[in-house]
C-alpha cells in the first residue's frame, strides 16, 4: 500500500485541482496561483499534471490564455475541468469570474486548441456569474456542464462537448449551506455520480439527487475541524473555506482532492490535498479524514 503526502505538491500552488482518469492514469487539471507573496488572485496559465499512482506526479504542459481566445497578458486563469469522448480530449476553463472557454486535443496532455475561437458560456446566458466550470459523463451517454456562483445552472452538453444542447437550468438545492453560512452556498460546483446517485458539490460541502438536473439535498460538510490533522488546519480561517476541488474514483475507493492552504496561511498561494472518502449505506458521505498522510491502493491490490 502506497501512501501520499499531503500537499501532493507543495509549495507549487497548484490548486483548484480536478482529477480524471483516462487509461489508467491520473490527470490533475488544476490552477496556479503564481507566486506566494500575490495579494490577490495572480494566476497566468493553467496546468496538467499525471500519475500513475497519485503518489508522484509529473507536469505535463501547461495552457497559455494567448493560446485561447482571451489572448496574452490576462492574469486570471480560474477554475478548470477535463472530459473525454470518443478518443478526443476537452479542458474547460473560467476566464475570471466572467466566461467559460473550451480547448481540445488529441492526447489528454494536448496538444490543445480553441476550436471555437470564443467563450463556451458567455456572460448573460444564465443569470449567474458563468465561471467554475464542472463535467459529469453520466452512465447514460451524455455529458453535462454545471458553474456558477450562488446559483448553480447546469447544461446538457452536444456529442462535440464544445457546444450546448440546450439553455442552462437553475439547480434547486434545498437547505443550502456553505462556508459563509446557512441558505448560501458558494461558487466552485462540481457533480459525480456513484450507484445513480447524483452529487453536487461545492468546496467539501454537497447536496445529493435521484436527478442530475435535481433537485438536490444539503448534507452539509465532509471535513470537520476534528478530523484534520493539526499540521493541516487553518491558523486564520475556518477550514471548510475555499475547498474547491472534486470527487473521482481510483483502483475502486474514492476521493476528494481539493485546495489547501495550511502550509501559505494565504488564500492567494493555495496547495491541493487528497483525501479518501466512504459512503454510507444509504449514499451519504462520511466525514473525511484530512491527514498529512493517505494510503494509496496501487492497480490489483485489495
Amino acid at each position: 500500500m502506497l501512501k501520499a503526502s499531503n500537499p501532493i505538491l507543495p509549495g507549487m500552488g497548484v490548486c483548484d485541482p480536478h482529477v480524471r482518469v483516462f487509461d489508467g492514469r491520473a490527470w490533475l487539471y488544476a490552477t496556479h496561483d503564481c507566486s506566494p507573496s500575490n495579494s490577490g488572485y495572480a494566476m497566468d496559465e493553467w496546468w496538467a499534471w499525471s500519475s500513475d499512482d497519485l503518489v508522484h506526479w509529473k507536469h505535463e504542459c501547461s495552457l497559455s490564455p494567448a493560446d485561447t481566445y482571451i489572448g496574452p497578458g490576462f492574469r486570471s486563469c480560474w477554475a478548470t475541468d477535463a472530459a473525454e469522448r470518443d478518443g478526443r480530449y476537452f479542458w474547460y476553463f473560467s476566464e475570471g469570474a466572467r466566461r467559460t472557454g473550451v480547448v481540445t486535443a488529441e492526447s489528454p496532455g494536448g496538444p490543445w486548441r480553441d476550436p471555437l475561437g470564443r467563450p463556451l458560456i458567455d456572460e448573460g446566458l444564465a443569470p449567474t456569474k458563468a465561471y467554475d466550470p464542472g463535467i459529469l459523463m453520466d452512465r447514460d451517454g451524455f455529458a453535462y456542464i454545471v458553474f456558477g456562483v450562488w446559483d448553480y445552472h447546469i447544461a446538457r452538453l452536444r456529442d462535440d462537448m464544445i457546444s450546448l444542447a440546450e439553455i442552462p437550468r437553475r439547480i434547486e438545492i434545498v437547505a443550502p449551506e456553505g462556508p459563509y453560512g446557512p441558505g448560501r452556498t458558494d461558487d466552485k460546483p462540481c457533480l459525480h455520480e456513484r450507484n445513480g446517485v447524483y452529487y453536487l458539490s461545492w468546496g467539501c460541502f454537497y447536496g445529493m439527487s435521484d436527478r442530475v438536473y435535481g433537485p438536490y439535498e444539503c448534507r452539509g460538510s465532509i471535513i470537520r475541524e476534528d478530523m484534520v490533522a493539526p499540521p493541516l488546519r487553518y491558523r486564520r480561517h475556518p477550514v471548510t473555506l475555499d475547498r474547491h476541488g472534486s470527487f473521482f474514483e481510483w483502483n475502486g475507493q474514492w476521493y476528494f482532492i481539493c485546495n489547501d492552504m495550511s502550509r501559505s496561511g494565504s488564500p492567494y498561494f493555495r496547495d491541493s490535498s487528497l483525501c479518501r472518502v466512504c459512503y454510507r449505506g444509504d449514499g451519504d458521505m462520511e466525514p473525511v479524514r484530512l491527514d498529512v498522510e493517505v494510503e494509496v491502493p496501487g492497480w490489483g491490490s485489495p
